[in-house]
């Protein structure tokens, strides 16, 4: 046949292709890109192709840092269960032992209860002509608990008007009956009934003995006693009793009551009431005391104030 494609062609070469040149292998460098676009920026393909070709390295490094974590976890759950089998085990024994028992709350109720107070006695004291006094100290032992309660004595038959009576925390005071006349009294009791105890509250007074001795700071000056004094009146001989009283509290009081001990040799020989009425702080009373008991001596008188510190009513308003 014909080639018509080689007709003018005297080299007879019929084999012969298109020259291509080769493409050199180029590696890719992102810094070299441009967006024409304005859609993709420069920075933005940074990141991306350095999270493309970092890819594998981050998943590792995530991996190494779970199983960092993983192997503490477990070594502290390993060291806690290891604690647990040396020394909780044995401590939940010893804490289902002791919840097993049940205690015994009367030991409690004994320990925490206040001692009973103590009676030292009943004294009679001559009081006048034919009257008698009715003396008796009690003690309250305890340093945290208060006493209120109702009181009389017994005398062979009959007994006394009952009274009310109270005692402050520690403290000993005579508790009394003046100008019994039923003739000379024989086989006296003192009786205490309706006993209430109060607890002093430690928010409100943290230590009861401070409390009371800076309410109840009275002292006693230039006491004299004389006998027989001639100022008795319708010819009866009257001992006379004169002091000064100071309070040196920071408080004043609506009745000052006080229990009057007349002391001879440091023995009570005696008792006589003595009511001040409105007595205010730092000031100071002169006290003339008449008692018609026959030979009476004293040498000194001890003051016991009856005063219920622990009641707001007691108290007179501030000055202003």
């Amino acid at each position: 046949m014909l080639n018509i494609y080689n007709q003018k062609n005297n080299n007879n070469n019929s084999n012969l292709t298109p020259a291509v040149a080769p493409v050199k292998n180029a590696k890719g460098n992102a810094n070299r890109f441009e967006d024409v676009t304005g859609e993709f920026s420069t920075s933005q393909f940074k990141r991306s192709f350095w999270f493309i070709t970092h890819k594998v390295l981050l998943y590792k490094i995530t991996v190494g840092i779970l199983v960092f974590l993983s192997i503490i976890f477990w070594v502290f759950s390993l060291w806690l269960w290891g604690g647990y089998i040396v020394y909780g085990i044995q401590s939940d024994i010893t804490l289902h032992n002791s919840l097993s028992i049940f205690p015994d709350y009367t030991a409690f109720k004994e320990h925490y209860a206040p001692i009973p107070f103590q009676i030292a006695g009943v004294n009679i004291y001559a009081g006048g002509s034919k009257t008698y006094d009715l003396v008796a100290e009690v003690n309250n032992p305890n340093k945290n608990f208060i006493i209120h309660f109702d009181y009389y004595f017994s005398i062979d038959n009959n007994k006394t008007p009952i009274q009310k009576g109270f005692l402050l925390a520690n403290e000993s005071r005579p508790m009394v009956y003046f100008g019994y006349k039923e003739g000379y009294p024989n086989g006296v009791n003192l009786i205490i009934e309706n006993v209430e105890w109060k607890r002093v509250s430690a928010h409100t007074v943290p230590n009861p003995m401070n409390w009371q001795n800076d309410r109840l700071n009275f002292s006693v000056q230039d006491f004299s006693f004389s006998a027989s004094a001639p100022k008795a009146t319708d010819g009866v001989a009257a001992n006379v009793v004169e002091f000064k009283i100071t309070n040196n509290s920071a408080f004043g009081y609506r009745d000052g009551l006080f229990v009057v001990g007349l002391v001879q040799d440091g023995a009570v020989v005696g008792a006589m009431p003595l009511v001040l009425k409105d007595f205010k702080s730092l000031e100071t009373r002169s006290v003339d005391l008449r008692n018609f008991s026959e030979n009476l001596l004293i040498s000194d008188i001890q003051l016991f104030p009856l005063i219920d510190i622990y009641k707001k009513d007691v108290y007179l308003a501030p000055e202003r």
